[in-house]
Parts: structure tokens; C-alpha cells; sequence
């Protein structure tokens, strides 16, 4: 009865966590959905195979074709995944279909990184979100950046991840990412060097990931002279990552764009504070605003100053002090709350259908 529409390829992250998680949420709660997926087998979840549409042309060619399939199916409900979808909710919206969209990052124009949408793209976009019957955020910027309402959401934690462990910390900061240009991992190298000039002892970090950018990051940590500092590792299954973020004192997004890392909440369930990039979307609002504090958000020319370098140095040397609040602050995100959020959203758009 519900199809998420997931036009990512090639990319395992939060979003694709999400999208899993929500499917099989409503599948729980006896709504019948399934994924839309060029990579069937990335997903385990209830899965229709889509031809590829990584680009948009293959998504606007095949999206016709695959409002036969999906109405032949008994499909009543599309959600379109993150920004990279919007844009077809007129062609879902004209054939029949209720249209929701699950915004993950948020609307702006390009940045000064190159990140963004052109101004076509932007106002395609925004005339694109008049066609969906609601819209969901995970962060908060969309709900002034589009016309339409927009419910604020957020990212959700599930219950496996949490736990406390007498793990041994190994790392004095440590990031978990997809190694791309959007993250910004090279932020976190030149940070770890600042750190190591300011630090009485000797900082040991950690970059957990896989990515078109690591042979980039590898040569910036041989330039930076950091082979010993930083422990450059493969990205790790799932069910290995609590363990992971228990090593670690203090955790670091450094993204140029984001909307809600799943990442941050994750390193908050295993109680672990977070340094996080203005720019990153929520994460931001969500270890300095919401709540109490759990870490320091900052802007990339913040590392240039040693008041800034001291204050992280302090965070990590005092992370237990944060641990129960930062438990209690990634509790709030809860399946329930989230997913249920959007699960009774979509439910009311197929009571008002009948």
C-alpha cells in the first residue's frame, strides 16, 4: 500500500538507515510498505526493484513505467526520499498517488563549498513541494526554506543501541562518515593537527569510513605528519559500531552539509559528547540548543583559534561528565516518537483516501 522511493545508489549512510528503519516500523504497526530500490539486496526490508535512476534523466524516464508497476502492485501512498526525489512529486501527484516527502537535508542555494542547488533547482524544488500531500524534515531548516507545511521529524535511535560499556577510550576524537567531499573530512585533520600543537598530551584519533576521498585523506595525514595520530580504518558492520563509539572520548562531525546525522545520535546513545560544523543541519541546535549542552558546535575558521582548541581539549578531557546527558538527550529521538510521527501522518492520508 506504501512505496518509499529511494534514487540513491552506491551509498549506505543515514539516509538508507532511515528509509529501512521506517519501513520496517510501519510494517510493524500493519501498514503494508516497501522500498523502491535500484540495489535491492543493500536493503532488509521488503524491497521492489526499480531500474537505475542515478541520474535524473533516468529518474524522470522511468518514473512513468514505474507508476504502472507501483499501481499494479496496489501502491495508494509514495514517499519520496530526500531532496533528490522532490522534484517528482508532480508525476507521482498527477498519477493518482498520495505524495509525501521524507526531507533528510535541507533546501538552500549553492554554497560557498559548491553544495546546494542552483537557483533552477531551487525554485523547482519549492514549486515541486506544492504537490505533496504532507512533508516530513529531519531537520528544521525546511521549515522555512519551502511553501509548503512542513513537520519537523528528526532522526531516530533504536533501542539496540544503547548500553553502557567499561570499554577502555582509545580515542581522543573520533569520526564516523562516508569519506566525501560533503564531509569535510579534511576539517577534521586539520583540526587533530591544531589540537596535537595545543595539547600537553598526545591526541590519538580515529576516521572510520570508506569513500571517493580517502586517498585524499591519506595524503593529508602523511603532510600533516599524523600516520601515528590518526587511525585511518574501513567502514565496520553495524552491529560492531557501539564498541566503536565506546573507545571514543569525544565525537566530531565536520560536514558541509547535513540535516540530521544518524552518526550523532548514535555516538549519544553510547554517551559520547560531539563537536559538530554550524553547518551541519541540526546537529548543531541539538548538542548546544536542545537541552542541555552535550558538545560545541562551531564554523571551519574556529580551529585558527586557540580559545577554540582549548574548549575541545576540555570537552574531551571531561566527557564523562556528559555521558548521562547524552543518553537522555538521544532517548527523546526514539522510534516511536519519530517513526510513529510519520507512520500516523501517512495512516490519515490513506483514511482520508478511503
Amino acid at each position: 500500500m506504501i512505496c518509499i522511493y529511494s534514487p540513491s545508489e552506491k551509498i549506505w549512510g543515514g539516509g538508507q538507515i532511515y528509509i529501512e528503519g521506517l519501513c520496517r516500523y510501519m510494517n510493524e504497526k500493519g501498514l503494508p510498505t516497501i522500498i523502491a530500490t535500484s540495489e535491492p539486496d543493500t536493503f532488509s526490508c521488503p524491497t521492489i526493484t526499480m531500474n537505475s535512476v542515478a541520474s535524473k534523466a533516468k529518474r524522470l524516464s522511468s518514473s512513468l513505467k514505474l507508476t504502472k508497476t507501483l499501481k499494479h502492485s496496489g501502491i495508494k501512498v509514495i514517499v519520496l526520499n530526500d531532496l533528490s526525489s522532490l522534484w517528482l512529486a508532480p508525476v507521482f501527484r498527477l498519477q493518482g498517488f498520495k505524495v509525501v516527502s521524507l526531507l533528510h537535508l535541507y533546501l538552500q542555494k549553492k554554497n560557498a563549498a559548491g553544495l546546494g542547488h542552483s537557483d533552477a533547482e531551487y525554485h523547482l524544488l519549492r514549486f515541486s513541494s506544492r504537490f505533496c500531500d504532507k512533508v516530513f524534515s529531519v531537520n528544521k531548516e525546511n521549515l522555512q526554506a519551502l511553501p509548503v507545511e512542513v513537520e519537523f521529524v528528526g532522526n531516530f535511535i533504536s533501542p539496540w543501541f544503547f548500553g553502557k560499556s567499561k570499554a577502555s577510550k582509545l580515542y581522543d576524537l573520533g569520526i564516523i562518515s562516508r569519506l566525501s567531499k560533503e564531509k569535510n573530512i579534511l576539517l577534521f585533520v586539520d583540526l587533530i593537527s591544531r589540537l596535537s600543537s595545543q595539547s600537553a598530551e598526545p591526541i590519538k584519533a580515529l576516521i572510520l569510513g570508506r569513500g571517493e576521498e580517502k586517498a585524499t585523506i591519506i595524503k593529508a595525514i602523511q603532510q600533516a605528519g599524523l600516520q601515528d595520530t590518526i587511525d585511518l580504518q574501513d567502514w565496520a558492520d553495524r552491529k560492531e559500531l557501539p564498541k566503536i563509539y565506546d573507545s571514543i572520548k569525544c565525537f566530531a562531525i565536520t560536514s558541509h552539509h547535513e540535516g540530521f546525522a544518524t552518526t550523532l545520535l548514535e555516538a549519544h546513545a553510547r554517551g559520547v559528547p560531539a563537536i559538530t560544523t554550524k553547518s551541519a543541519g541540526f546537529c548543531a541546535e541539538f548538542v548546544e540548543g536542545f537541552g542541555s549542552a552535550t558538545g560545541i558546535s562551531f564554523s571551519p575558521e574556529d580551529i585558527d583559534s586557540s580559545d577554540f582548541q582549548q574548549s575541545v581539549l576540555s570537552l574531551i578531557d571531561h566527557a564523562e561528565d556528559y555521558y548521562d546527558a547524552c543518553v537522555d538527550k538521544a532517548s527523546l529521538f526514539d522510534e516511536d516518537r519519530v517513526l510513529g510521527q510519520i507512520s500516523t501522518g501517512i495512516e490519515s492520508l490513506i483514511s482520508k483516501k478511503l
